[in-house]
């Protein structure tokens, strides 16, 4: 299963790594990914974002975290690690 650094909206700006972005609600969850802090501008199916992110990961090794404000995230898409600065 795969592990991801929790981050919120104060602590994700000091991520050092990429960070999906949940949004949306139980009926249809999103994911945006921020490269680097970017934002990419696109949201997407969440499990769409998560393989886009880990994609990116396997370029540049940099970490991945999850930014989710609303507590959307399944447990079914991996483990959810408190990440702090």
């Amino acid at each position: 299963m795969q592990r991801f650094d929790l981050v919120d909206s104060r602590t994700a700006s000091a991520y050092p790594g990429h960070v999906i972005v949940v949004a949306g609600d139980d009926v249809k969850t999103t994911g945006e990914l921020a490269i680097r802090g970017q934002s990419q501008g696109e949201a997407e199916p969440l499990e769409a974002a998560i393989h886009h992110a880990l994609l990116v990961r396997l370029r540049d090794a940099l970490l991945v975290a999850v930014q989710d404000d609303l507590g959307l995230w399944p447990s079914r898409l991996g483990d959810l690690v408190p990440w702090t600065p």
